[in-house]
């Protein structure tokens, strides 16, 4: 199991947020995505993420 790490990958309208970059949910950079290196507090960690 992937534990969370920086960066982390979220669309502005989700609440959800990605941290591996071959994730099929994770889009960036599509518009409206963002890149942070702080993790988003007010959003949960992504499922397939989790699992990779």
């Amino acid at each position: 199991m992937s534990q969370p790490k920086a960066p982390y990958y979220y669309k502005k309208s989700s609440d959800t947020y990605h941290w591996e970059t071959s994730c099929s949910k994770n889009h960036h950079p599509d518009p409206n995505w963002e890149k942070v290196y702080d993790k988003p507090s007010n959003r949960e960690q992504c499922n397939e993420c989790k699992a990779k």
